[in-house]
Order: C-alpha cells, then structure tokens, then sequence
C-alpha cells in the first residue's frame, strides 16, 4: 500500500469519527468505524490506526475504556482538507431570501430577521455583525428637546439605519432653536459621511469667520456626544438556548452558566469576529482559536456581506465544537449572499 492510500485511511477513519461524534455526542469506537467504513479493515487495523491519530494529536480518549473524540486538531484537519463542502441550491437560496426581507426595505429589521432564520434553521447560536450609522452617510438629523438640558438627536442614513441619543448639554436650547439648528445641519452636512460630520465642522469653526459661527459649534458640540455615544458595530445574537442545550453544557450547569455570562459581554465579541469578517471570506474557528475566555469548547463560522463591494458586516453561527461543520459553512456561505444581495437590490450605499 503506498503513502496516498496510508493517508486515505487515516482521514477516512477520522472523518467517521467527528462525523458520528458529531451526531451522537458519544466516543467513537472501533466496532462503529468497522460498520461504517468502506474498505475491509480488521478491528486491530482500526484500532491502531485510531492509535496513530491520537499520537498525532487529532484524537484523544476521555476515558480509558471508552472511544475517541476529536480534538481540536483533529477537527481543523477534517475541516480543511477531508470535509466537502456543498454549496446551497437556487431553490435552498430563495427560501433563505424569502425568510429575510422584510415587507418594506429596512435594513435592520431585514438583519435581524437573518439572526433568527440562522439560529432556527442551524439549531445554533446565531448572530449579525452589522454596521452602525458611523458607516453611513447624512441622510436627516432631528433634534427635539426633552428638557432645557437635555435634547434627542436621531440620526437617520441613507441606508435606512436610524439611530437616536439623549445628549445633555450646558446651554439651554428652546425648540424653535432646535428646529432652526435642525435646518441648518440638514441644509449644510446632508450626503457627507457620518465620519466627516465632526472633522467638516471642526474646520469650519477653526476659520472662525463662517456666518453659522454660532449655529456650527453647537451643532458641533451636540454631534460629538450624540457619536461618542454611537458604537462602531451592532452584534445581533439569536439562539443561545440552542448552544446551552447542547450535551457538552446541558451536563454541565457550571459550564452552560459561564458561556451565557461571556456571551452577554457583546463587545468581546464584536473585537474578534470585526478582525474575522475583514479578512473578505468565510471563516471557521474552532476550540482554542476562539480568541474568547470560556469559549473553549465552542467554534464559530462566519462568512462577510458587502455593501457597494465593501465589507460591512458578517453573519455566522456558533455552537459546541461538536457542530455539523459541513452544512453550517454552506448555510453562512450562502446567508452572506443573501444578505449581499438584498442589500444591493435595495439601493443601500
């Protein structure tokens, strides 16, 4: 036999031992692999093939005398070199599109919809990495005052993403001044990018003999909380009652407790998955690559969606290192498309 069918061998073997244990939650053993495989192998064979992999640091046993389970080696293996992964049909595509898009074009109703199908049809956690306001460019921007203090300034994009801040400030304002400041943001910083506003203003106040002297700074002053306040992302979490029933946490109260606390710490998350979804394609991290504390048991796959060709923001799925690897990357893959596309249909810049 020479080194292509050695080679063969092994990742078939270990292939029906992430896949069963996949399924069942339960050790692999040697008799299971025997039924399983397609070649004609004793269970001495087996058994030592099952001994080298776990020597190679793609198996271990948790118990002397039960089966194996795959590491977390052994999972990156099977996921980069021995899976096939399927891409979804048309058909498989047009039920996902049918399930996201709303009545009417808002994009962050259409998102969080997506957040819900992902975790339903996955039976996983599932979530939406979107983008704020801060990524989009001037479309309204409404200021009404609650008090002499304190005024809400809603922010509308061109994209339809709306955002709305109370913001104390130290002059008092009456609401015809607010209508009045209102107007001249409207006249004057419409189509600029949010991320200008600040830098625009800040130019216009250095040259200290534009007309809207006064109009500028408070306008200024009123922005710069309003955005201060504004995040970067927005993370859209659906599903982790599917992760904590799971076997690995549904047996492990303490465990299931610690995921749910780390899983509340959004902005954790928002760091690693930002770094995943700028790399322009689909992502898996499994185990110990998740760069999260107390995530060591789970993985997460992740897949960009693009506004006007840019990344904006990823969807993805995560779940117990145990999770059905090969049909979960077609359904992000494929989510990502949709998402893509929807967006593109609606106009969103």
């Amino acid at each position: 036999m020479n080194v292509t069918d050695l080679d063969k061998r092994r990742n078939d073997i270990l292939e029906i031992i992430v896949e069963s244990y996949i399924s069942s939650a339960n050790p692999v053993g040697s008799e299971l692999i025997s039924r399983k495989l397609r070649q004609n192998l004793s269970s001495a064979t087996i058994r030592h093939v099952m001994g080298e992999l776990e020597r190679d640091g793609l198996l271990e046993q948790p118990h002397t005398s039960a089966g194996r389970v795959p590491t977390d080696r052994g999972y990156r293996l099977y996921v980069d070199s021995i899976m096939e992964t399927p891409h979804l049909a048309p058909e498989d595509i047009h039920r996902l599109q049918a399930l996201i898009e709303p009545e009417e074009p808002d994009v962050e109703q259409a998102l969080e919809r997506v957040s819900q199908a992902m975790a339903s049809l996955a039976q996983q956690a599932a979530f939406v990495v979107m983008p704020t306001i801060k990524h989009s460019t001037v479309r309204q921007i409404e200021l009404v005052p609650l008090s002499v203090r304190k005024v809400l300034c809603v922010l509308v994009a061109n994209d339809e993403i709306v955002a709305s801040h109370v913001v104390e400030i130290v002059e008092p304002m009456t609401r015809d001044e607010a209508m009045s400041l209102a107007r001249f943001i409207n006249t004057e910083l419409v189509g600029l990018p949010f991320n200008d506003l600040l830098g625009s203003l800040e130019r216009r106040l250095l040259a200290e003999t534009d007309s809207f002297y006064h109009l500028i700074k408070r306008s200024l002053t009123i922005l710069q909380h309003a955005l201060a306040i504004e995040p970067n992302e927005r993370l859209f979490l659906e599903g982790t009652s599917y992760v904590i029933s799971q076997p690995e946490f549904s047996r492990n109260p303490r465990k299931a407790h610690e995921l749910l606390k780390h899983l509340e710490s959004q902005e954790d998350l928002l760091r690693s998955l930002r770094q995943d979804i700028t790399s322009e394609q689909l992502r898996v991290r499994i185990g110990g690559e998740v760069p999260w504390p107390g995530f060591d048991d789970c993985s997460y796959v992740t897949a960009p969606f693009a506004i006007a060709g840019a990344v904006a923001g990823g969807v993805g799925v995560l779940g117990p290192k145990r999770m059905d690897y090969r049909n979960l990357k077609a359904l992000v893959e494929g989510m990502g498309c949709c998402v893509t596309d929807l967006l593109a249909r609606w106009g969103v810049e």
